[in-house]
């Protein structure tokens, strides 16, 4: 029971390795992943964003997961 319990919460990890950057996103079985730069963030923020859309994740949760992301890359 507990392991489907862990599948439904939501969760983003961040992955620094050098100038790289990896955001994943995993909530209810689907999982998002982006990969870019230190350097342009922007972009890698927007592409995260677009995958989790085209995913079918609530805006609710993109909302939450671009902040906390945010948060954790330092920006």
């Amino acid at each position: 029971m507990l392991k489907y319990w862990y599948l439904l919460i939501d969760m983003l990890r961040v992955e620094v390795a050098g100038p790289h950057i990896r955001l994943v996103y995993a909530s209810g079985g689907k999982e998002v992943e982006a990969i870019g730069t230190k350097f342009d963030v922007p972009s890698l923020l927007g592409l995260f964003v677009a995958q989790m859309a085209r995913e079918g994740i609530g805006i609710d949760e993109i909302c939450k997961a671009l902040r906390e992301a945010v948060e954790k890359i330092g920006g």
